[in-house]
């Protein structure tokens, strides 16, 4: 018996599983696959969990979380007020803290849950991974379910981290302990609702970035869709109807302070049961459509709805007639060119941005200056733009480092120069597109202004600039994290953070002398320059700020760009030699010409 128990074991090559002795006298094995059904969600939830688990990022991101909410409250306890000491001082100082904590989470919570799901699927299908996952005997409710909760969990750690400092908080006796539970309720529907967003945005995309701007596109329709709806109904005289405002999750958190008694325990749940059923209604839908969206082919048939659609797309793409680049003048930036057209989804998401800012934009010139329409606008189209330029641009390197096309692009004769610029350039080439609509709003601001000229000019300069340290910085993101998804959450947190921490300190700080330090915001500089045009009695003092801010702008474009020249070839192990090493113009000819015969020497 124990020989054909050798020969069982050297015949199947498997590894013996241990027998474990229950109460009821049974020999049960204990294999790797009833270890990995924790909680019932299968094996890819246990693979998934255990190859996270293991990575440093996610430590780092989670002290990063709170470093953050650490900071925001050392600001505002810096800038408590003179009365501190008292009572009505200490609950002043709580309502303070619960607004910069609450504020702080939500938005952070907004940015990384579509982040990390955005790559789940895509990704997987790009590398052939998924392929390979459904020739297995794991069913689809196994394989989305588990890939979510697996990204769910680090999201979920992160809203888990800020628990302690709000239990500190209600010791200052001005933090409602109802409030703040409700604010946790809603900042975990939003979590558990962004990541099954961007999970089935990457079952139709085919690159991480557009599962990413399609989750930020719903998104931004989500929270601006009340003053959209307002700018509409003033600017053209409708009555279309208002959302609620109990809707939007920052409304909701703050209410409680804002207009006590206005919110009720029973908001809290039907917010975060909404959430959470529109969240099963997207996996459900998932689980659906995954065999069927991973095992089409990506080429469509002339005849079919998708041929079709593609078709017209490509027709009514604007970009189809912009003058290409030649090849002579960078091969990198002509292949970036050809290479990098967006799919179905992207071109959806595009025409989508590109219809509402239209609207918006046509909204605040008809709409009466009183009501700063040109401001708002301005200042959410060039932030909003930004930041899917940010998502944009650190992808650009990233997925072709995940790909390996880029191993092939760095065995050429090209130097790194040519890839960075050519990468660079490629990025940058959007960027005049999302400086029209604003420029085009200022423009038809009153003419009579002494700084009429300066502020169209700012406005224009500024954005093509800004939109250049935004590109550099997701080059540079990209060439020092190997992963797609690091580097975009990587170039997207350090955007929010320029374009969030300069309103909060000038809030806090408050008066006329912060309007300038504000201005590094690019939501603040656009909507300033545009709101000095509608105010009467307006001077220069913020044509000086945004000159000067420009300037600092384009010294950090210039910095990254020489940084991500400096370390490009340490980060992806490239070696140059000669003229490639210098950074060196590209020779005329690659490859040295054979010498030719010498016929008299053969006659000879």
């Amino acid at each position: 018996m124990i020989f054909d128990r050798k020969i069982r074991r050297a015949s199947t090559n498997r590894r013996v599983e241990p027998i474990v002795r229950t109460s009821s006298l049974k020999e049960q094995p204990v294999t790797d696959a009833r270890r990995g059904l924790w909680f019932g969600l299968g094996p890819v939830f246990a693979f998934e969990t255990r190859s996270c688990s293991r990575r440093w990022q996610w430590y780092a991101g989670r002290a990063l979380f709170v470093a953050m909410l650490l900071a925001a409250l050392a600001f505002v306890h810096h800038y408590r007020p003179a009365n501190a000491t008292t009572i009505q001082g200490m609950a002043k100082l709580g309502q303070n803290f619960y607004i910069a904590l609450v504020g702080m989470q939500l938005t952070l919570v907004l940015l990384a849950a579509p982040a990390a799901t955005a790559g789940a699927v895509c990704h997987d299908r790009a590398t052939g991974m998924m392929t390979h996952v459904l020739t297995t005997d794991l069913t689809p409710a196994e394989i989305v379910v588990g890939k979510l909760a697996a990204r769910l969990v680090p999201v979920l750690g992160l809203i888990a981290c800020g628990l302690p400092l709000a239990a500190l908080l209600t010791l200052l006796g001005g933090v409602d302990p109802d409030a703040l539970f409700g604010a946790f309720l809603v900042t975990l529907g939003v979590a558990v609702l962004g990541c099954s967003l961007a999970f089935a945005f990457s079952l139709w995309a085919k690159k991480p970035h557009e599962a990413l701007l399609g989750a930020f596109a719903v998104w931004a329709l989500w929270l601006l869709g009340r003053p959209f709806v307002n700018l509409l109904n003033s600017a053209f005289g409708l009555a279309l109807n208002v959302p609620p405002m109990l809707d939007n999750p920052y409304a909701l958190c703050f209410r409680p302070y804002w207009w006590p008694g206005s919110v009720s325990a029973e908001d809290y749940v039907w917010f975060a049961g909404l959430c959470l059923a529109a969240s099963a209604a997207l996996t459900g839908l998932s689980i659906l459509m995954l065999r069927r969206v991973c095992t089409r082919t990506d080429v469509p048939r002339k005849s079919s709805l998708r041929g079709r659609l593609a078709a017209i797309g490509e027709r009514i793409n604007p970009f189809r007639w912009f003058p290409e680049p030649r090849l002579d003048f960078n091969p990198v930036l002509w292949r970036e060119w050809r290479r990098t057209q967006p799919s179905g989804l992207g071109r959806v998401i595009s025409g989508l941005y590109a219809l509402v800012a239209a609207t918006a934009s046509v909204g605040a010139i008809v709409a009466p200056r009183s009501t700063f329409a040109m401001a708002w606008v301005n200042g959410l189209q060039v932030s909003i733009g930004m930041l899917l330029l940010a998502v944009a641009a650190a992808t650009a390197l990233a997925e072709e480092r995940v790909r390996g096309s880029l191993d092939v692009l760095m065995t050429t004769t090209l130097s790194t120069r040519e890839i960075v610029v050519g990468k660079w350039l490629g990025t940058f080439r959007r960027v005049p597109s999302l400086a029209l609509l604003p420029t085009l709003v200022v423009l038809c601001g009153d003419p009579w202004k002494s700084f009429y000229i300066p502020t169209i000019l700012t406005t224009f300069l500024f954005v093509l600039v800004c939109g250049a340290a935004v590109s550099a910085l997701g080059l540079l993101a990209a060439t020092w994290c190997s992963q797609p998804g690091r580097a975009v959450a990587a170039t997207v947190s350090i955007y929010v953070l320029i374009a969030v921490v300069p309103l909060f300190v000038g809030g806090f700080l408050g008066g006329p002398n912060n309007e300038g330090a504000m201005m590094l915001s690019p939501f603040f500089f656009a909507g300033e320059l545009a709101a000095d045009l509608c105010t009467r009695g307006a001077g220069r003092q913020h044509i000086d700020a945004a000159f000067k801010w420009i300037c600092v702008y384009g010294v950090l474009a210039a910095t990254l760009i020489v940084l991500t020249l400096r370390t490009f070839n340490h980060c992806l192990g490239r070696v140059e030699d000669g003229w490639a090493q210098a950074g060196g113009v590209r020779p005329t000819r690659r490859f040295a010409a054979p010498p030719r015969p010498n016929l008299g020497d053969q006659q000879s």
